[in-house]
């Protein structure tokens, strides 16, 4: 009985993030306002009445979505910033785990951002809670930039302002890269972080 169920567990866990996979992409391409209960269940292949079952509505699931989306960037920054590694070290590997997202989580994760500043679906005290934390995270990459700073390694300049360079550069490279856009041989994040060098 008890494996029963904990198959019934995974199954139910499986379904919401097709749910969810399905639903940040059209929530992108076509807007949140836009975007039908229907739609979303075209695309992962089900019935209406079925989503209902996993999501009260779709406000659940954008919260649901939205929540994933605030987080990520700063699981990321928790896994690099426990590790016995120098500043630099640290930067890099958060480059490099942003890099290796699945389900095209990359290409939808900013552009689903972006989405959330401007729709007029989500109330402002959210948006700003959302702000909040990004702003919490340039602050946290900014300190790794300063300690770097400190061991010669990265340029002078304002942390917090390098830091913010660093996330846009990152932003842009991963978007181009899922519209097919490739500049240069090496995919990896290791050009992005030559750009902060500290040059002799």
């Amino acid at each position: 009985m008890a494996r029963n169920a904990e198959k019934d567990q995974e199954l139910r866990k499986e379904r919401c993030e097709q749910i969810l996979g399905a639903a940040v992409e059209l929530f992108v391409k076509k807007g949140v306002a836009a975007t039908k209960i229907s739609d979303i269940a075209a695309k992962v292949g089900i019935s209406h009445g079925l989503i209902y079952n996993y999501f009260r509505s779709k406000e659940e699931i954008y919260l649901s979505l939205l929540d994933m989306n605030v987080n990520s960037f700063q699981w990321l920054l928790d896994e690099a910033l426990a590790e016995p590694l120098s500043a630099y070290d640290k930067l890099l590997l958060v480059l490099e785990k942003l890099y290796a997202w699945k389900w095209e989580e990359a290409k939808f994760h900013y552009l689903f951002m972006e989405q959330l500043l401007v729709t007029d679906s989500v109330c402002e005290e959210l948006q700003q809670s959302v702000m909040t934390k990004s702003v919490e995270n340039i602050d946290r990459l900014a300190a790794l930039f300063k300690e770097a700073q400190s061991d010669g390694i990265f340029m002078d300049g304002d942390p917090r302002e390098l830091a913010f360079y660093l996330v846009s550069l990152t932003h842009a490279k991963l978007v181009a890269k899922s519209r097919g856009l490739q500049f240069g041989q090496d995919e990896s994040p290791a050009p992005i972080i030559q750009f902060f060098l500290k040059r002799t």
